[in-house]
């Protein structure tokens, strides 16, 4: 009998060893990915500050996706609400990496602005991180796509067609194209 408990015993110990092993990978996980949700936090406050200053009442609404919209809460005789503008903000199109000449990470994140069923221009608020605060630079109103931060380049996806045109998803009429921030300023670099 004692023959058969000990094996057992081995096994025993070593799922607890193996369940231990992903208990602390996973919590290592965590403690980074809260850095990077509470960045993500204050990235959103800073693009709903924005969004709410283009209106003399706003109004703003989560859904359970975390998206944004904002719209004027203002009664308007003239327009109907079906063509009252509104801006959209979705965290998933927050990108956080390096961008001006500090160690401190940026941020990136596109605001949608909607004019009844129509997209006007996408404004994209370039972030930056000063003394552990994060700020508006800048923003930039164009028709891109923002794919990724890294080693200080921005890569973006730029269509030459109009956001309402029908032909704006066709492959022959996007490019890839790089930009890096400088001087206050994005400079393309090929």
């Amino acid at each position: 009998m004692n023959l058969f408990k000990k094996p057992l015993d081995m096994r025993k110990i070593c799922y607890v060893i193996i369940t231990l092993f992903f208990l602390l990978s996973c919590s290592h996980k965590d403690n980074n990915a809260g850095s990077e949700s509470t960045i993500r936090k204050e990235v959103m406050d800073v693009a709903v500050k924005y969004a709410m200053g283009k209106f003399k009442e706003p109004k703003e609404t989560i859904d359970n996706s975390g998206i944004v919209t904002i719209v004027d809460n203002q009664v308007n005789f003239v327009t109907s609400k079906a063509y009252q503008t509104k801006y959209i903000i979705d965290p998933v199109r927050i990108f956080v990496g390096l961008i001006d000449d500090d160690a401190m990470e940026d941020a990136i994140i596109t605001i949608y602005s909607i004019n009844g069923q129509y997209l006007e221009t996408t404004e994209h608020l370039i972030i930056m991180q000063k003394d552990g605060k994060f700020m508006l630079n800048r923003v930039i109103e164009s028709n891109m796509k923002i794919l990724e931060i890294k080693n200080r380049v921005i890569t973006a996806e730029v269509s030459t067609r109009s956001l309402n045109s029908p032909l704006r998803n066709c492959s022959a009429c996007k490019q890839v194209v790089k930009y890096q921030f400088k001087a206050g300023d994005l400079i393309r670099i090929e």
